[in-house]
């Protein structure tokens, strides 16, 4: 089990090493899984090549295991002359079984990259780069990029709201001028945890509105024809 770094009170110093630390098992976690993936995938060639020799078409055959076309006919074309004769309904049922494993590593796989987006936000408020990031996980610089710039549309929209609400009562607060684009996340982290740290000091909540799909409009139609 990982367990995630920082709390509230901790120097950033020392949140950013757990930071780091936490990555680091991320990236070792992400490890293992590859190699037992690419370990069981021997049996998957074997299994799949034995389903196409017992009669089921590749189609079928890719659609079950979850693999691509072009790989069944790949692995068939090379290791069909290697595989024993199996009756169909062995062959269908081993297949239902690389489906199942397919399914259950498919949720692993999203289990570990939900951890490592866990804590970016606390990344960007210690000033770790999404590069570093990067490279402590393994994942691709896109893929990280791609999570920074959802945390931080997240964050700006708070900075919004809470600008527009400051400058109704003639107090905007507006980040320092030429930050470079990690002091610029950091920024946003520590003014959204600036915010939080004085609504929990007068014991105040963030206000969210739902709204239903009809719309408010029709809500008070409705109350008006009761």
């Amino acid at each position: 089990m990982i367990k995630k770094p920082g709390l509230p009170r901790k120097p950033p110093e020392e949140v950013a090493a757990e930071v780091r630390v936490f990555l680091t098992r991320v990236h070792r976690r992400r490890k293992r899984f590859r190699a037992a993936d690419e370990k069981h995938l021997h049996e998957v060639r074997k299994r799949v090549v034995e389903a196409v020799s017992a009669g089921i078409s590749p189609e079928e055959v890719a659609k079950t295991s979850g693999y691509t076309l072009k790989a069944v006919s790949k692995w068939t074309a090379r290791y069909r002359s290697t595989v024993q004769k199996v009756e169909i309904e062995t062959a269908r049922e081993r297949l239902g079984t690389i489906q199942a494993r397919r399914t259950r590593m498919a949720a692993e796989e999203l289990m570990i990259s939900a951890k490592a987006r866990s804590v970016i936000r606390k990344a960007m408020g210690v000033g770790i780069p999404a590069t570093e990031f990067a490279e402590l996980t393994d994942y691709e610089i896109s893929t990280v990029e791609r999570w920074f710039a959802s945390t931080r549309r997240v964050l700006l929209q708070a900075v919004r709201r809470w600008e527009i609400a400051s400058v109704r009562r003639g107090k905007a607060n507006r980040p320092p001028q030429e930050l470079s684009p990690v002091e610029y996340d950091q920024w946003l982290v520590q003014d959204d945890q600036r915010r939080k740290a004085m609504l929990r000091k007068y014991g105040l909540k963030s206000r969210r509105r739902h709204f239903s799909r009809s719309g408010p409009h029709q809500r008070r139609h409705r109350r008006r024809g009761r």
